[in-house]
């Protein structure tokens, strides 16, 4: 093969980076054993992307026992633009450490069964919600091989390290933040199908927020369309059964929200506040602009990236790990 043809190797890539090729093997293979400098590894992924350098992966698992994959099963949750953002700086922070995400497709794989699945692809490790991945779930992947495994949830769990990821506390972020606006008269839609789980979980979350203060909370079961909340909203010209302000789950239904109560001539914040989550682009753009909680994307990947580094260095999580990413508020328009 001419120079031109020849596939890089790892010795191009110590060359490169003025490293030894046993650096380099360190760097892609997130060897535990040997701490490499920040600096040191940012050579030699620079190196690795300007030579177009593609490690063989069966024979690079050989040799480290392991792979570099991250295994990540498909949320059970469609992927909102919120997960799918969070996704995606995931990756690129695991990529900055020599690992490679792999989001495995099943959303329904969970349990032993799922277990099984995922310790198929050699992982070096497994980032899993707990609720899919029980104890006997933890230990199969162990016996497998899979020494790493973390797990994301609301509070820690007893049986491996644990990232805490509260969905549900940005439903209370935005009932507080209402509250002290001095909203007394709540309404919180609750969407069904594959989101209803969640749904609920965050329209009690409003309830708990808004009962401390004695402060009804009507409930709005809907759907993500203009018709589905029609009805609702023609019930609320009527100012005594009116709410004066709305949590709407989430970005997505408020947009819709906003779009009906407009139709019904009802003014945002006037006649009704409205709070979303999420922060989706598109609610910037709106008049009104809509006024959302979310979690940090950026925060939480890095400290899950970072958490995964540990556990392959062989540092101790236990018992349990601080939220990853607290909620917070964007104030606009809309409330």
């Amino acid at each position: 093969m001419s120079p031109a043809q020849r596939r890089p190797t790892s010795a191009d890539v110590a060359r490169l980076a003025g490293v030894s090729r046993t650096t380099v093997s360190s760097v892609l293979n997130a060897d535990p054993d040997r701490p490499i400098s920040d600096e040191t590894r940012r050579r030699v992924l620079d190196a690795v992307r300007e030579l177009g350098y593609t490690p063989h992966a069966s024979a690079r698992m050989l040799r480290a026992g392991r792979s570099n994959i991250v295994l990540f099963p498909m949320p059970r949750l469609p992927l909102a633009l919120a997960r799918t953002s969070y996704l995606e700086i995931l990756d690129r922070e695991l990529t900055a450490r020599g690992l490679t995400l792999l989001i495995h497709g099943d959303r329904e794989a969970s349990g032993v069964s799922g277990a099984r699945r995922w310790a198929e692809h050699r992982p070096a490790a497994v980032l899993v919600a707990a609720d899919r991945c029980p104890e006997e779930a933890v230990e199969l992947l162990r016996q497998a091989g899979v020494d790493h495994v973390l797990l994301e949830a609301r509070r820690p769990v007893p049986y491996a390290p644990t990232v805490i990821v509260d969905s549900v506390s940005v439903a209370e972020l935005a009932t507080q933040y209402l509250l002290d606006r001095g909203h007394r008269r709540l309404a919180c839609l609750v969407p069904g199908g594959d989101i209803a789980d969640l749904a609920r979980d965050r329209f009690d979350a409003v309830a708990m927020v808004a009962g401390r203060a004695g402060v009804p909370v009507q409930r709005v079961d809907c759907a993500l369309t203009t018709g589905s909340l029609a009805p609702i909203v023609h019930l609320w010209h009527d100012a005594k059964s009116r709410p004066d302000a709305v949590y709407a789950y989430n970005d997505e239904y408020a947009l819709v929200l906003l779009q009906v109560l407009s139709d019904a001539g009802l003014r945002v914040p006037e006649d009704i506040a409205v709070i979303g989550t999420d922060n989706h682009p598109l609610g910037a753009a709106l008049r009104p602009a809509l006024t959302t909680t979310y979690l940090d994307p950026v925060e939480g990947a890095a400290a899950v990236a970072s958490s995964i580094e540990r556990l392959l260095r062989g540092e101790d999580l236990a018992p349990g790990l601080a939220e990853i990413a607290r909620p917070r508020i964007v104030t606009r328009d809309s409330a």
